[in-house]
């Protein structure tokens, strides 16, 4: 019997199109649709992301002024491959005349407040020692 060294199982973390590292919600892979159509429907959403997998839940709000969607909607697939598939296949692609933007919807912390604008979170400066 010999001891041999094996090398450890390298797995890759999963990220967005950005290279930022993502996060799974409780149950499954969340995406986030940019450039949504006002006027789509959840059927609209559903037939379109169900092409890429099995669709577990969509959320789509609404504007409460107007009654019409708000311009992205969040769709959640239970598996990582799902999600992928959807972003890399429907980037770009139209749904009702408008071309989608396509992304996972959570990242894991990158010590930035908003990682749209990539602004650093503030640091405050310590309160005086009392005596």
């Amino acid at each position: 019997i010999t001891n041999v060294k094996t090398e450890p199982e390298l797995t890759t973390i999963p990220t967005t199109r950005e290279g930022i590292p993502i996060k799974s919600s409780i149950e499954g892979y969340v995406i986030i649709a940019q450039n949504i159509h006002e006027e789509a429907t959840e059927e609209d959403i559903a037939d379109f992301f169900q092409e890429f997998g099995d669709v577990k839940n969509i959320h789509l709000n609404l504007d409460r002024q107007s009654g019409y969607v708000k311009g992205y909607t969040l769709i959640e697939y239970k598996t990582l491959e799902d999600a992928k598939k959807a972003i890399e296949q429907g980037q770009g692609e139209e749904l009702l005349g408008r071309e989608l933007d396509i992304d996972f919807a959570f990242v894991q912390d990158q010590g930035l407040v908003d990682p749209i604008r990539k602004t650093e979170e503030r640091k405050r400066d310590k309160s005086p020692e009392r005596s």
